[in-house]
């Protein structure tokens, strides 16, 4: 398996065609004093939630002091309209004490791979335009990391794509099934919510860290799924109150009071022992980390901790890193793209990549996950 550590190497050609890939897959470093990550955030964060999955990949993006947040896109717009992402956005902006612009999305899925977004509604056009804005206005280059449909970053790439070739210092895409197989066969839940965004991402040529949310089916990990799975009173017991409440109104979706009076209300006792019995699906906690340029420590035993390496050295963690992740140089390819199931290839450590895929290598995965997210959001929103 070729995993590479040094990243100081690259060189990226056009389109990927002329990499000079020299150990090319560590994250970006943001250590404590030293420059943030700029990032785009792009989510199909609603309320009510469709699966308040997405309600623990933004608290974790707050948790991470790494992240300079430039905006958050709220994708799927006709939906928007009818439950509102800016609800849980707005109250967690409130916990955190940060100020973040964000803008609906387009409303409906692109016609065809090249379709710019320029004929939907004037309404759902602030996130593309965002988007653009960020990048023309930012003296460094971008993450951009999409959790839904990606549909605004493909159109905004058909607006302009020198300027995201410029601008885009890595693009996470949190979609798809490297290894869709079966008679039953079907697309992957992000793929489907915008079929020719996910062939226009997967085809543009930016510098793609590709994180499928399965490999072999719904419920699969495989080698390159992010999927992983964990009882909500393991992360949650221990996070501040202000936290644990923007997760029970999340959950429990109450219409009879105020959304930001009910971060310093006291839920009922039995109410909050109902919901932290509950699994939750996850798929984008590692991406995250590794956006944000962490790595994993071992404290103790089934004790786990996402760490900038100053800030390991400093607990004494320098030599407990464990490797439970990392990305593999890729090429895929659309092979059939004629009728509703989208057919890649995908081929591992070639002689020209075009993208890097998730892989996990260690079995302790979801144990170690659970462990880090526990620990990120132990001091959010105190």
């Amino acid at each position: 398996m070729h995993c590479a550590h040094d990243r100081s190497g690259t060189v990226w050609g056009a389109g990927w065609a002329t990499i000079v890939l020299l150990l090319a897959v560590t994250p970006p470093r943001a250590e404590a004093n030293g420059p943030k990550v700029p990032i785009l955030y792009s989510t199909d964060l609603h309320h009510p939630h469709i699966d308040p999955d997405d309600h623990f990949d933004l608290a974790m993006l707050f948790s991470m002091a790494e992240f300079d947040l430039r905006g958050i896109v709220l994708d799927c717009g006709a939906h928007q309209a009818k439950a509102p992402g800016s609800i849980p956005v707005s109250q967690m902006l409130r916990l955190a004490g940060r100020k973040v612009p964000f803008a609906i999305g387009l409303e409906k899925p692109l016609a065809s791979p090249t379709d710019d977004g320029r004929r939907q509604g004037a309404a759902f056009q602030d996130a593309v335009t965002m988007i653009l804005d960020v990048l023309r206005r930012s003296d460094r280059q971008v993450t951009i990391f999409t959790t839904g449909s990606g549909r605004d970053v493909a159109a905004a790439f058909n607006r302009d794509p020198e300027l995201l070739r410029r601008k885009v210092d890595r693009l996470y895409v949190n979609a798809g099934d490297p290894a869709l197989a079966g008679p039953k066969r079907r697309n992957e839940y992000n793929v489907e919510l915008d079929r020719q965004a996910y062939i226009r991402i997967l085809e543009s040529g930016l510098p793609i860290y590709w994180c499928p949310c399965f490999d072999g089916g719904a419920g699969r990990r495989g080698s390159h799924g992010t999927y992983w799975r964990f009882t909500q009173r393991q992360v949650l017991d221990t996070a501040p109150g202000g936290l644990q409440n923007w997760f029970i109104y999340a959950l429990t979706k109450p219409q009879d009071v105020d959304p930001m009076d009910f971060l310093t209300m006291t839920p009922a006792p039995e109410v909050r022992k109902r919901l932290w019995g509950n699994g939750r699906n996850m798929w984008c906690t590692a991406p995250l980390l590794h956006a944000a340029g962490r790595q994993i420590y071992q404290r103790g035993p089934d004790d786990f901790v996402a760490r900038q390496p100053q800030r390991a050295r400093q607990e004494g963690l320098a030599d407990k890193a464990v490797e439970v992740y990392c990305f593999r140089p890729m090429r895929v390819r659309v092979e059939d793209a004629g009728g509703k199931l989208i057919a890649l290839s995908v081929d591992l450590d070639p002689a020209e990549p075009n993208g890097l895929i998730f892989t996990a290598t260690d079995e302790r995965y979801g144990r170690v996950l659970t462990s880090c997210l526990k620990d990120l959001f132990a001091d959010l929103g105190r």
